[in-house]
């Protein structure tokens, strides 16, 4: 058993209890009065914590908003250079960063709230994406890595991570203004097959 599928601690199944009531709090409060309307003290009295507790957790309040996970782009690393060799790294992309979404539908209301926040903050979804293993910086170093490429000089790895990142964003906002009639994965999958059919590696 890998140290990740190790059952936790009291202590830290507190400790992320009380980052994700911050989290939702944030949230909430972001989608109800818009995010310039919402302080780091009104998220804290919402959860009956310190503001100090907050920074504990995150470093400012977009950060909660999103709710980064530090591990989701090592794992999406992982992924893209263990995807089978006969895989493109388009596909290898598209398997990496669906895994990282792989529980979306069940936490749909969770979704149309980043999305109705996301409308009127557009800024916020560089961190939105990142918190779903979509990080353009840590994309383009993973596919260069499994194509041989330069992360800096060579042009194919930047534009697939940028790709990626446009379809991830396309599958989640369609899917939402959709009101999910149709599944989220078949939404993911057809803006991957629909680059696939113009975009080689």
């Amino acid at each position: 058993m890998s140290a990740a599928d190790m059952p936790l601690g009291l202590r830290e199944r507190k400790k992320r209890a009380t980052r994700d009531a911050l989290a939702d709090a944030a949230l909430r409060l972001a989608a109800d009065r818009g995010i310039d309307n919402v302080t780091v003290e009104a998220v804290t009295d919402a959860v009956g914590v310190s503001v100090r507790t907050f920074f504990n957790y995150f470093p400012c309040l977009e950060d909660a908003i999103t709710r980064p996970a530090q591990d989701n782009a090592e794992r999406t690393r992982r992924a893209v250079l263990n995807a089978p060799d006969e895989l493109t790294a388009l596909i290898a992309l598209r398997e990496a960063i669906g895994q990282e979404l792989a529980h979306i539908e069940e936490d749909h209301e969770r979704w149309e709230l980043q999305m109705a926040v996301l409308r009127t903050s557009p800024s916020l979804l560089s961190g939105f994406l990142a918190a779903r293993g979509a990080d353009e910086r840590a994309l383009i170093a993973a596919v260069a890595e499994r194509l041989g490429q330069d992360p800096e000089s060579d042009l194919h790895p930047r534009l697939l991570a940028y790709v990626a990142t446009a379809a991830v964003r396309a599958a989640v906002e369609l899917w939402v203004a959709s009101g999910r009639t149709r599944t989220f994965q078949s939404i993911y999958h057809e803006a991957f097959a629909s680059l696939a059919a113009g975009l080689n590696d």
